[in-house]
């Protein structure tokens, strides 16, 4: 397949991984893609079912494809994590990334997302979390493939 074929809008879901705290652990979130491909190198927009009432625009993807491979990192407006208190955000930080990775099988791409987060405490001690999940998109019902 060529980059045109995978250009356009991908519908799909992720989940969150074991090391969440309840209710967010193996939550699914639903999300849609729309990307532009040119020699490998994606491009796009992304907006997910979780984040949409919280931003005024759309998170970024930037990435490539290569043979089936996609790799792609999404970047939200500004910084959010999930927290055992519920939903934290902190608007003049930047975006934490979000590094998906994964194949193109059976007509979808399927695979891992990671996200590492560094805030300094009150002390003012760096303190870190990695949270994992799985991940699947399939090109929108319509949209040529």
């Amino acid at each position: 397949m060529n980059d045109n074929q995978y250009c356009g809008k991908w519908v799909g879901e992720y989940t969150y991984g074991d090391e969440y705290d309840e209710p967010v652990k193996g939550k699914r979130v639903t999300f849609e893609l729309d990307i532009t491909i040119v020699n490998g190198l994606i491009k796009g927009e992304c907006t997910d079912a979780e984040a949409t009432d919280h931003f005024q625009q759309p998170a970024t993807i930037e990435g490539s494809l290569l043979d089936n491979t996609i790799s792609f990192v999404k970047r939200y407006p500004h910084y959010w994590q999930h927290e055992k208190d519920g939903q934290r955000f902190l608007p003049k930080l930047p975006s934490q990334e979000i590094c998906y990775s994964g194949q193109f099988v059976n007509d979808r791409f399927e695979g891992e997302w990671e996200i590492v987060t560094k805030l300094a405490d009150a002390h003012g001690d760096f303190v870190s979390f990695r949270g994992f999940g799985q991940w699947f998109m399939k090109k929108e019902v319509g949209s040529k493939m």
